[in-house]
């Protein structure tokens, strides 16, 4: 049985950096909705772990900033995460970007990761 979606998602190719509790990994976010998002890393995490995430969404800087976020189901190199706590603003971009409202590419000598502190 196929599962319904409640909420638009996009496929997109932006890297992400993410902090668990003892660890810090890095992937590609594959797509994101309002709610959550898949990411492909090597680093492998565990279903039902937290994570603090920052997103380099082509927008502009600084990247989308994700509190809190709880990995749902993890598939080889896969996981998805649900996004549990994040800045307002971070929401209203993150909003945009799903409606595709900015781009979701990123340029290629792009120095975006500056702002992306834990």
């Amino acid at each position: 049985m196929a599962r319904l979606r409640y909420c638009e998602r996009v496929h997109t190719h932006f890297p992400v950096i993410f902090a668990g509790e003892a660890y810090v990994g890095e992937g590609t976010v594959l797509n994101v909705s309002v709610p959550g998002c898949v990411v492909h890393s090597r680093k492998r995490v565990q279903p039902g772990s937290y994570l603090e995430m920052r997103m380099l969404v082509p927008d502009t800087t600084p990247p989308l900033r994700v509190e809190l976020a709880k990995v749902r189901w993890c598939e080889g190199r896969r996981f998805g995460v649900e996004f549990i706590q994040m800045p307002g603003e971070d929401q209203v971009r993150l909003g945009r970007l799903v409606k595709n409202e900015i781009p979701l590419a990123l340029p290629p000598s792009s120095s975006a990761w500056q702002g992306a502190h834990f």
